[in-house]
């Protein structure tokens, strides 16, 4: 491959840009350049800021160069403006020869586009008479934003300019050096900057276009690396506004720290109440320590965000791409020596019931052969078949890099990385970048459920033998009610019941374990995580399982309980979470904590349960948390009268949607989720 080389500024590594990512960068470049000229130029006559809430259809799908799973580098392009890091391309054009200099001649072209545009903006305002709007779109083509609208703008440019909806990141942190300056020489007022804010909430509102999973997620509040709480007013405003309207984008997340302030405790307990699942608490004290672990420099660390779901990632830093395993698969693929007990394959819609059916499909169907069930004569033997088979599913997944020369990064995002425009090689190769490639493990509140069956119903008590169980299993529990309800008897994941809790600490840490020997392309390790978006599929990619659930019953979601599995409460559920070493599936290790609205009636400051429950989850270093208020009886009476429940919000997975547009099937797996045991 042909390619001049230079030294990277931070490794002093040679590095080069290849033929073949040239070649596809062109490409994308050709078509990118040519879709800007398609963007609706209009301007709201009613609105504070330029821009249509969609854009435009791109002429082919454009998840080969961007996921859309992560933010841009939005402090550096807030920082340097389009017309910044225009220049600073030309300026590289001089520096280097053969690809590195074409790579930087199209970062040229498609912001030397992208800053025309803007000027188009600015011709259309002045067209209608909104001095205002022009001289802002003039401003941003002649240099960075120095003013909170200014900001404002260029962030809503930016999200416009990127095709399709994404994750948003720490938008807080990222407008708060404007806002304050702005207090400061007396160029807005509070009341003002909430005016603004509100707009960008309602046009992420707008661009999410009512489907629910659009990643746009923002991610507020936390420390930094010194322990220093970073929330601030812009913090307060965006979750006070999140409370007064009835959006569901973009996506709440909140960090919390041992020094976060009561007021955004109170606030987020307040919109915990509200039912419909759309914040999401990520604790500091755990995840920054972690990410260090995991090699990522302190202060990087401690700008993490979460992706379009709940995945950990960095914000501003690199790209993020996930792929899953199953350990519910894989202990289907234990009992019967690597082959599935399916009773007929399924077709399901992704998660609401406008979508197109698709089949559902393991992401790994076929296991090893680790020897016939009934000829292992001890718990330990069968034990350590099912690990064999689990590693044998990442090995597989695992085997494929994450990305490729062949799909390279758009440019309009790989321009705002780490280090890109200051000669460091692109985003994929570039060891300042710090992607977060990822491996999620599902299913394993209910994978542990089956295990623990196992052990005592087969080989502690003896009540059934591994012929029977098979042959339930194969039959799908048919018939077989007293041996299905001896499974669904043995102890449970989420009850605080270390018979079966041990086994999930165990099956997380070596999982952990595993993933840590693969690397990306930059030497940094894949990261494992506690979760899966495809939970409503795994419940029908796996047969009838030794809990005592059949064929498409309800699996739990990423590290929570199977749905009507834990009696004990909510204390009982973190006990058993949090016994797990969740910092070492840094990734995201989700624990939605679903609690009968039922069960807070009477109270006179429910809130105050919320916090001592959020703050218990914390204080166990737990990771990620998700709190469900919902109502069985509401549910059930919405899925038969829909008409009555329209503005009906629930938590799906990484995001809320509207209860009475989800499939059936995921409509069935929330209604479970309302119930205990």
């Amino acid at each position: 491959m042909a390619g001049s080389q230079h030294d990277h500024p931070l490794s002093g590594k040679t590095m080069k840009i290849p033929d073949i990512l040239i070649e596809r960068t062109q490409e994308d470049t050709n078509r990118y350049v040519g879709w800007l000229k398609t963007i609706d130029l209009s301007i709201d006559g009613n609105l504070r800021l330029a821009g249509s809430f969609q854009s435009p259809e791109y002429p082919v799908w454009p998840r080969f160069h961007d996921n859309f799973h992560y933010p841009l580098g939005m402090e550096r392009l807030l920082n340097l403006g389009f017309l910044g890091i225009k220049q600073m391309a030309w300026k590289n054009i001089a520096r280097f020869k053969g690809n590195e200099k074409r790579y930087f001649q199209l970062i040229h072209r498609v912001y030397l586009a992208v800053t025309r545009v803007v000027d188009l903006y600015a011709r259309a305002a002045q067209e209608i008479n909104r001095q205002d709007i022009y001289r802002i779109c003039r401003a941003l083509c002649q240099r960075a934003p120095a003013t909170f609208r200014e900001a404002c703008q260029l962030y809503w440019f930016a999200t416009l300019f990127r095709i399709g909806t994404a994750t948003i990141g720490r938008i807080d942190q990222h407008l708060y050096p404007f806002y304050q300056s702005d207090l400061e020489k007396g160029f807005i007022t509070r009341e003002e900057a909430r005016e603004l804010l509100a707009e960008l909430l309602y046009r992420f509102e707008r661009r999410g276009n009512g489907l629910g999973d659009t990643l746009q997620n923002i991610t507020l509040g936390g420390r930094n690396a010194s322990g220093e709480d970073e929330t601030n007013d812009l913090t307060y405003i965006i979750l006070e506004l999140s409370l007064e309207n009835k959006y569901i984008e973009p996506k709440v997340n909140v960090r919390l720290h041992e020094r976060t302030p009561e007021y955004l405790l109170e606030l987020v307990s307040r919109l915990q109440l509200k039912g419909t699942g759309i914040c999401t608490i990520f604790n500091d004290d755990a995840i920054i320590e972690s990410l260090v672990k995991y090699g990522r420099p302190a202060e990087i660390a401690a700008k993490y965000c979460a992706d379009g779901c709940s995945e950990i990632i960095l914000d501003g830093t690199g790209e993020t791409v996930f792929r899953y395993i199953d350990c519910l698969k894989a202990l289907e693929h234990t009992l019967f020596n690597g082959k599935e007990n399916i009773p007929s394959k399924k077709r399901l819609q992704y998660y609401a019931n406008t979508q197109d059916y698709i089949e559902i499909k393991s992401p790994v169907a076929k296991g090893k052969k680790t020897g016939d069930f009934l000829e292992m004569k001890t718990f330990e033997t069968f034990y350590r078949a099912y690990l064999s088979q689990l590693k044998y599913q990442i090995d597989i997944v695992l085997a494929t890099p994450y990305n490729s020369d062949e799909n390279p990064m758009r440019l309009f995002t790989a321009a705002t990385m780490p280090q890109v425009l200051d000669g460091g090689g692109e985003p994929y190769s570039n060891t300042a970048c710090y992607h977060t490639y990822g491996l999620f493990i599902g299913s394993l509140g209910t994978a542990v459920n089956g295990i623990a069956a196992v052990k005592s119903l087969v080989y502690e008590k003896k009540l059934v033998t591994k012929k029977a169980l098979i042959v339930a299993l194969h039959d799908n529990f048919e018939s077989q009610s007293i041996m299905k309800q001896l499974c669904k008897d043995a102890p449970k994941f989420g009850n605080d019941d270390d018979y079966v809790d041990k086994i999930a600490v165990d099956v997380a840490s070596k999982f952990a374990s595993w993933v840590n020997v693969y690397k990306d392309r930059t030497g940094k390790p894949i990261l494992p995580g506690l979760y899966n978006h495809l939970f409503h599929h795994a419940a029908y990619s796996v047969g009838a399982t030794p809990d005592g659930r059949k064929f498409g019953d309800p699996v739990g979601e990423h590290i929570s309980p199977t749905p009507g599995t834990a009696g004990k409460g909510p204390t009982s559920i973190i006990n058993s979470v949090c016994k797990i070493n969740t910092s070492e599936q840094i990734f995201g290790s989700t624990l939605h904590l679903n609690i009968p609205l039922v069960s807070l009636k009477g109270i006179e400051e429910p809130q105050n349960i919320l916090k001592h429950l959020v703050r218990v989850f914390c204080m166990k270093n737990g990771c990620v948390l998700n709190v469900n208020l919902l109502d069985s009886d509401k549910l059930l009476d919405a899925q038969k009268h829909p008409e009555k429940y329209k503005d009906l919000v629930v938590r799906v997975w990484g995001f809320s949607y509207y209860f009475t547009l989800l499939s059936k099937e995921m409509q069935d797996h929330v209604i479970a989720r309302s119930k205990s045991a």
